[in-house]
């Protein structure tokens, strides 16, 4: 079970990570954004809506929602102002999950249906939060590698390096 501690680390983490990919992703432009580079969805910014559709998912199933089904292979939010919005506000929402989830709320179950229209075994909400942060992280890295491929130092990703997180004060 997590703590109320640990998504606000995840949340603060989350945000630090998203506003620098954000960042370098806004500098490189949007012809180099959108263009095919051989990842699982194609493009930087097609990543980057992933990410953001799948948290959309996650955080619609938490309340007790079926999510949006969404037909992949394409944008949900092709505009890059739009999808950086979206992305701000996801962020806030986690940040706001982190005060407001309860223990009680986080060990409930809650049920998911597969896209293809299984539906799964209930899951603890926690796990989903897990979920929703490992999912992020594993395709911002997808994001990060292909910045280093085009040269571009992404600087730091470990938790404890964030700034704010007076882990290594002295």
């Amino acid at each position: 079970m997590i703590t109320n501690d640990y998504i606000d680390e995840m949340a603060t983490y989350a945000r630090w990570q998203n506003d620098n990919v954000y960042q370098r992703c806004e500098e490189i432009g949007p012809e180099e954004r959108i263009r095919d580079r051989g990842m699982f969805f194609g493009s930087i910014h097609n990543t980057l809506d992933h990410i953001c559709v799948v948290n959309r998912a996650i955080l619609t199933f938490l309340n007790g929602t079926l999510p949006e089904r969404n037909s992949p292979g394409h944008a949900v939010w092709p505009d890059w102002n739009e999808l950086k919005s979206v992305r701000i506000e996801q962020d806030d929402l986690l940040s706001t999950g982190a005060r407001e989830w309860t223990e009680a709320w986080l060990a409930n179950n809650t049920t998911k249906r597969d896209p293809e229209g299984d539906d799964l075994p209930a899951v603890p909400r926690w796990v989903m939060v897990v979920q929703l942060f490992n999912h992020q992280t594993h395709h911002r890295s997808q994001v990060t590698s292909a910045l280093h491929a085009m040269g571009i130092d992404y600087g730091a990703t470990d938790i404890p390096w964030r700034p704010g997180a007076g882990y290594f004060a002295g």
